[in-house]
C-alpha cells in the first residue's frame, strides 16, 4: 500500500531535518513524501535534497491550508496523511501500522491515534493527547482527535473536498466535522502514539488556544448546523475530566 505524506514548510530548515528523517526511517517503504515549501531562503532546498525520495514543490505563501491542499492534490498514494515541519513520527513503525490497518479492512476510510507534545528547545516530552476516548458527540464542545494523526484514503479526501481557506487555524476541526458527520464513512482509532508535535505553533500558542481557536470552532460548528455557542464549548472541560478519569481506570 502506497502512503503519501505531506509536509508543509516555510523558513523551517532548522527543524525540517528531524521531520524528514522520521518519515524516511519508516519500516514501511512504499512512501511518497511531498514537501510544499513557501519559497524559503534558509536552506530548505538543501535539507530536502538530502532525501532523494522526497519531492519538493514551491508554492506562493497563501496560508498553511492552501499549502496543505496543494500537497494533497499532488498525492498519488492510496492513503494520505501529514507530518508538519518540526513534528516527527513517534516511531519507525507508525506508517507500517497505518498501512496494516487499511489493508486489513478494505472498508476503512480514515483513522487517527494519539499524539505526544514535546518542547522543541529542550527536547523534553510532554503530555499525550489521548484520542481513544473520543466520541463524535464531543465535536460540539470543540473537541477532536489530534489532527496530525489523521490518515485518510485519497478517494475520501477527493470526495469530502479541500480544507477550507477562510480559517486561520480552524480548518482542522471543520474537516473533522465533515468526516465524522458523513455517516457513510468508516473510521477507527489506532491505539498508539503516532506523532510527536512541537509546541509553540499557531494552535498551541496561548492566543491561538484562548481566542482564535474557539472563535473558529464556533464558526465551523455553525457552518454545519451543529449547536454552536460558548456554553457548548465549555463542555470540553467536562469531557476532559471524564477522559482523564477513564484513562486512570484503564491503567489500573
Amino acid at each position: 500500500m502506497k502512503i503519501s505524506v505531506v509536509t508543509i514548510t516555510a523558513d523551517g530548515a532548522g527543524v525540517l531535518g528531524q521531520t524528514m528523517a522520521s518519515v524516511h526511517s519508516q519500516t514501511h517503504k512504499d512512501i511518497e513524501h511531498i514537501v510544499v515549501d513557501g519559497f524559503s531562503n534558509d536552506g530548505t532546498t538543501d535539507v530536502v535534497a538530502a532525501y532523494p525520495r522526497a519531492r519538493l514543490y514551491l508554492r506562493e505563501r497563501k496560508g498553511l491550508y492552501d499549502a496543505l491542499n496543494h500537497g494533497l492534490h499532488l498525492a498519488t498514494g492510496d492513503v494520505v496523511g501529514m507530518v508538519h515541519c518540526g513534528d516527527v513520527l513517534a516511531s519507525q513503525n507508525v506508517l507500517a501500522e497505518v498501512a496494516d490497518a487499511f489493508e486489513r479492512d478494505p472498508e476503512l476510510d480514515f483513522l487517527y491515534g494519539d499524539m505526544r507534545y514535546f518542547n522543541p528547545r529542550s527536547g523534553r516530552r510532554g503530555r499525550i493527547y489521548h484520542a481513544g476516548n473520543f466520541i463524535p458527540a464531543q465535536l460540539t464542545a470543540g473537541m477532536t482527535p489530534p489532527h496530525p494523526t489523521l490518515y485518510v484514503r485519497r478517494n475520501v479526501i477527493e470526495r469530502v473536498g479541500d480544507y477550507a481557506l477562510d480559517y486561520y487555524i480552524g480548518a482542522d476541526i471543520e474537516m473533522w466535522i465533515r468526516l465524522f458527520t458523513d455517516t457513510s464513512l468508516k473510521y477507527r482509532y489506532l491505539p498508539m502514539v503516532m506523532v510527536e508535535m512541537a509546541t509553540g505553533g499557531r494552535s498551541t500558542s496561548f492566543k491561538g488556544r484562548l481566542y482564535i481557536n474557539n472563535v473558529e470552532k464556533l464558526k465551523a460548528l455553525q457552518a454545519h448546523g451543529l449547536p454552536a455557542n460558548p456554553l457548548c464549548l465549555a463542555k470540553k472541560y467536562w469531557w476532559a475530566i471524564r477522559d482523564i478519569f477513564l484513562d486512570l481506570i484503564r491503567r489500573q
